[in-house]
């Protein structure tokens, strides 16, 4: 048994914000029925490609089964109807405007039934001067602060690497999801929750906005932390993060380097270390460069001083408390290939997730969808020949 067993989901999404939450859900027991255009959800046809099949769609596509219905079309929108009788939960992240348009708007959704919980995610969110921009990821980091905050202090603005600002708003309206289904417990109906993109970086700023609001604005920083000792160090062999962040840590640290007069200045002087960061460095530099990550890690680690190596992707899947901890999780794309996801991050002891072994093709599940209806297979057959349902493009 899992946490979400029971709970049927309709995902009408593309990319990342959507299909991601819908992943998360399914991984915990959700019965999700993804709703996609007969030609497909813009995903599948997002690189990298890995025989023929996108691994962009395939990392946020597990465990879910695929529907194509043609929502522009009368006959499509019944369909819908007919699915959102049955349905606990409604996502989607189309722009604004076009759930309206095509019949999955709150209102027509709630007309339909009034229990199902709407979860719309945007880039700008449903309400304000910008909620009609249209949005990507890197807009999203660019306009929140965290570009401006991120990057060396001499260099330019910096949009980090993976999608965070997707992958965020995943997160948020998977906690939309779930406290929209708890609210419902109590009041019988379900709600339309309005998630944007640009809202859910906002509280990744933390204490930032309310120094920025009192003057204080942020800068650049790089890797080391104004507030603290803590940065990257150039090892024999790559590259260290250390944190002796404490006063016991700072103590071990200064004598694992020969330099215990480190700690008695940083006593009598409350933040000396951060003040005298670049008299500091070289001496911690020559120390990190005469040896290996694993050399320093073993030392401070033994010392109780918090640090760690930086680590490629590749470093990362290989190493063995992510594999012990179960972090990676084969999927089979639809093309019959395999190849490894990150696996759910939650671990419920009494309602483990079960993440799924397959990246649906498209339309694959529609015939078993649309039974469970009651459609009869010359329903089927009908809808498919009149081009209601049935892939027309990309597995």
């Amino acid at each position: 048994m899992s946490a979400l067993d029971g709970v049927r989901v309709l995902e009408i999404a593309h990319y990342i914000a959507g299909p991601q939450c819908c992943q998360i859900l399914a991984d915990h027991g959700a019965d999700v029925v993804k709703i996609e255009p007969r030609t497909g959800e813009q995903g599948r046809r997002s690189w990298p490609m890995h025989e023929g099949d996108s691994l962009y769609f395939a990392a946020n596509n597990r465990g879910k089964r695929s529907l194509t219905l043609d929502l522009a079309r009368p006959q499509g929108r019944e369909v819908l109807h007919d699915l959102l009788r049955t349905a606990d939960v409604l996502v989607t992240n189309y722009a604004p405007g076009v759930p309206e348009k095509l019949g999955f708007g709150v209102d027509d959704v709630h007309a339909v039934n009034e229990r199902t919980v709407v979860v719309h995610v945007t880039g700008f969110g449903r309400t304000g001067p910008k909620s009609g921009w249209v949005a990507y990821d890197g807009i999203v980091q660019a306009m929140s602060g965290l570009a401006d905050m991120t990057g060396s202090p001499d260099g330019p603005p910096t949009v980090a690497g993976p999608f965070v600002a997707d992958n965020v708003a995943a997160l948020q309206a998977t906690i939309a999801v779930l406290l929209g289904l708890a609210a419902r417990e109590r009041t019988g109906v379900g709600q339309l929750v309005d998630v944007g993109m640009l809202d859910g970086l906002l509280p990744l700023l933390g204490h930032h906005v309310a120094a920025s609001a009192a003057g204080l604005a942020p800068t650049r920083f790089g890797s080391e932390l104004p507030t603290s000792f803590c940065g990257l160090y150039p090892a024999a062999d790559g590259w260290v993060y250390l944190a002796p962040v404490t006063p016991r840590m700072w103590e071990r640290f200064s004598a694992i380097l020969g330099c215990p007069e480190w700690a008695e200045r940083e006593a009598a002087q409350p933040r000396w270390r951060v003040h005298h960061r670049a008299e500091l460095n070289p001496v911690v530099t020559a120390w990190t460069r005469e040896r290996t990550t694993a050399e320093i890690v073993d030392v401070l680690q033994e010392a109780d001083v918090v640090c760690g190596p930086v680590q490629s992707v590749g470093d990362v899947l290989a190493d063995e408390h992510v594999r012990d901890r179960g972090m990676t999780h084969d999927v089979e794309l639809a093309g019959g290939a395999t190849v490894p996801m990150a696996g759910p991050a939650l671990r419920l002891t009494g309602t483990p997730a079960r993440p799924g072994d397959r990246s649906p093709a498209l339309g694959e599940d529609e015939d078993a969808v649309l039974a469970e209806l009651g459609y009869s297979a010359a329903d089927v057959a009908g809808l498919r020949g009149a081009g209601i349902t049935g892939a027309a493009g990309t597995r």
